[in-house]
């Protein structure tokens, strides 16, 4: 399932709106879809989000490198290195899920109301951090990926510079 982009959401946010006749109620609809707005993008950015699309991406990527060992078992070796490689990644995911389930929320007291602006900061900065090493996991499933690709575009490429009459093109035409 793939997840709506800012362009459109606010397109249709535009479309929705501009189809209302009476101002008022055209303003008021308009400032509900925004917060709207506002909430799906926040829901879509959040660690948990992420680390759902660090999953699924995770996933592909093993179906992916499976299908490249059968497609192209003379670079093995290579293969087997990118999957050590998604390995790690995937033991990070993990590591990532327990830090953002782990309670560090203490029981309210008046004591605590008082610092509670330095709670939210820390709060923001753990949500950063953590949205920044999901990130970088992602980053590596897209390196992983492109590195599987160009591994399989040179299995192809030595085949089609091998012995023209090997090639199934050619086979078909003798």
């Amino acid at each position: 399932m793939k997840t709506p982009t800012s362009e459109q959401l606010t397109s249709i946010l535009l479309a929705a709106t501009a189809l209302i006749p009476d101002h008022g109620f055209r303003y008021a609809t308009l400032g509900l879809l925004l917060s709207a707005v506002i909430l799906c993008k926040i829901h879509l950015q959040s660690p948990s989000m992420q680390l759902y699309q660090l999953a699924v991406s995770l996933n592909q990527m093993e179906e992916y490198i499976q299908e490249a060992m059968v497609e192209a078992p003379q670079s093995y070796s290579e293969l087997r290195d990118q999957r050590r490689r998604l390995c790690e990644v995937a033991k990070t995911a993990p590591r990532i899920k327990c830090r953002i389930l782990r309670p560090e929320t203490k029981a309210f007291s008046w004591k605590g109301f008082r610092s509670l602006s330095k709670d939210i900061s820390e709060r923001i900065t753990r949500f950063r951090s953590l949205s920044n090493e999901i990130g970088e996991c992602i980053r590596c499933v897209k390196d992983i990926r492109t590195d599987v690709e160009l591994i399989l575009e040179a299995e192809r490429q030595r085949k089609l510079a091998g012995d023209p009459t090997e090639t199934p093109s050619t086979l078909a035409v003798i």
